[in-house]
Order: structure tokens, then C-alpha cells, then sequence
């Protein structure tokens, strides 16, 4: 028979060497699964961004049919990046938030602070004639085609395009290291 003061010994829990085991066990899988973690956060935020572009042109495609009106969008580009829309010919400016101004986008306005770690981040990745298109009413078609490149703090890059025919595609550009979501481009 064992003693037992042996055998409260045995039922008593861990030892120090098995909870430093352990702690350097877990310590190597954090720090193999947090840059995992990182990047698909970051594709996360991209893919968001570039589907809500995605979503809002097919929207001002749609609101141009039902309101019998153009709708014109406007792009800008850098650190306060932004994108609005408005009803007829006069285009807007996305940079502008006072709702009372002329030049307000009063059909939809989004903007950097939207998206935060996702910008579109310079004139270059703005492809459309003055940063705009459009939607005609009649048939709803593009009034001019283009592309914009929205890029992740990672330097990964989604493009969404507009064809003259009124179609919008998402495509990942060669070498921007995204292309899971989104074909190639």
C-alpha cells in the first residue's frame, strides 16, 4: 500500500517543468498564428471595401433606371479618400460633408474613415475621365468605363471595374499578393 502523503503528491495538479512545457508549446502556435491572423484580417477589410464599391456603382446603375435621372459618381484619391453620388448632371464632391452645400452628395457619399485600413491610394488608381461616371437612365448604361484600385495597408490591391455596357467586375490585380477573393486581372 502507498503512504499517503505519496499519494495526495500524485493527485496534487502539475509541475513547474509541465506548465513551462506547456507555456512554450502554446507560445510557438501564437506565434505561428498570429501574422495568419493579421493577413486575413486584412483581406477581410479589403474584400469589404472593394465589395461595397462593387455594390454601391450596381446601386447608382439602379437609381438612375428608377428615377429616370443620370446619376453621376465621383472618386477621390489619398489619405481622405472618399466616393458619393448624386441625381443628375452636376457632379458632386465626396469631400464635402456639410448635407446644406451645392455640391453635396446627396444620394450616397462614403468615405476613408468608412473603411479604416483601406484606401485608395493615388490619382493613378482612379482610372475614370475627371474621377466620375455614370449611369444613363434610358438603358443604364456607363457614361464612361473605368476602374478604381482599392488597396490594403498590406500593399494588397482589389480593382473594381466598369464596362460601357454597365458592367461592374472585381479582379485582383497581378502581384498585389490577393488573389483569393477576386480573379486575376
Amino acid at each position: 500500500m502507498v503512504p499517503t502523503t505519496h499519494r495526495a503528491h500524485l493527485a496534487g495538479g502539475f509541475t513547474l517543468i509541465e506548465m513551462l512545457v506547456t507555456l512554450a508549446v502554446l507560445a510557438i502556435v501564437l506565434a505561428l498564428a498570429v501574422p495568419s491572423l493579421s493577413d486575413f484580417i486584412d483581406r477581410g477589410r479589403l474584400t469589404s471595401a472593394a465589395d461595397t464599391l462593387y455594390a454601391d456603382l450596381q446601386f447608382a446603375r439602379s437609381e438612375a433606371i428608377r428615377n429616370n435621372q443620370n446619376v453621376l459618381v465621383s472618386f477621390q484619391s489619398g489619405s481622405a479618400w472618399c466616393y458619393g453620388m448624386v441625381l443628375g448632371s452636376s457632379a458632386c464632391d465626396c469631400s464635402v460633408t456639410n448635407s446644406a452645400a451645392a455640391n453635396y452628395c446627396t444620394l450616397k457619399r462614403i468615405s476613408a474613415a468608412d473603411f479604416s485600413q483601406v484606401s485608395i491610394p493615388d490619382a493613378a488608381s482612379i482610372t475614370f475621365a475627371a474621377n466620375q461616371t455614370g449611369f444613363d437612365p434610358v438603358r443604364g448604361v456607363a457614361l464612361s468605363s473605368g476602374a478604381v484600385t482599392v488597396q490594403s495597408t498590406q500593399g494588397k490591391q482589389a480593382t473594381v471595374s466598369l464596362a460601357l455596357l454597365g458592367r461592374v467586375s472585381l479582379c485582383s490585380p497581378a502581384g498585389s499578393g490577393f488573389t483569393s477573393a477576386y480573379p486575376s486581372c
